[in-house]
């Protein structure tokens, strides 16, 4: 119900600005708001990029298995920031976006992505120049070693003519972190 009632909304949303847009005093403000919630992720994109997945080791065995067989919070950052650098212009992770203020933590054997309960596979949609994200991933030594036979984390890298990102209004509830930031 919360779902269809938020896609109401930004439905609502949409027809409201796009009366503001017939006027022409209105049509730079229009525009300029419209940049902003691109760069703060709260308007969908869609690119060129890449599809990957990380999973934990199958038959993880806890008493045989090195700890890194099994995928942690720490993994997940670390490949979003290889992704970043590389040149990621959005992220998304488990279909969620990612913004400025992602929380992305582990609570036990849980990760949490803005405390919403994550389960593996563990899917990241990045959306850039996609053979500077792919070679980002295939030169990382960190990555090359948890894919090895003995700690058995499964990554796959497809690349996409379009990957469609959602905004992350329509992912997850961004009124408790929008008081974190405020003009000095």
């Amino acid at each position: 119900i919360l779902k269809a009632q938020n896609e109401e909304l930004e439905n609502r949303k949409k027809v409201l600005l796009n009366r503001f847009g017939d006027n022409e005093d209105l049509a730079g403000v229009l525009d300029e708001f419209h940049e902003n919630a691109l760069l703060a992720g709260m308007s969908g994109v869609e690119g060129r990029g890449i599809i990957l997945s990380l999973d934990d080791k199958i038959n993880y065995d806890p008493l045989t298995d090195p700890i890194e067989s099994i995928i942690h919070d720490s993994t997940i950052n670390y490949v979003l920031n290889l992704l970043w650098a590389g040149g990621a212009r959005a992220v998304a992770f488990n279909g969620i976006r990612l913004t400025a203020v992602s929380e992305i933590s582990c609570v036990g054997p849980t990760i949490l992505c803005y405390g919403v309960r994550q389960m593996p596979p563990y899917v990241i949609e990045a959306i850039g120049p996609v053979e500077d994200l792919e070679a980002v991933l295939d030169t990382d030594s960190y990555l090359a070693h948890l894919t090895q036979n003995k700690i058995g984390v499964r990554l796959t890298v497809q690349k996409s003519e379009t990957v469609r990102l959602p905004s992350f209004s329509q992912t997850h509830d961004y009124l408790p972190y929008i008081n974190w930031l405020r003009e000095p």
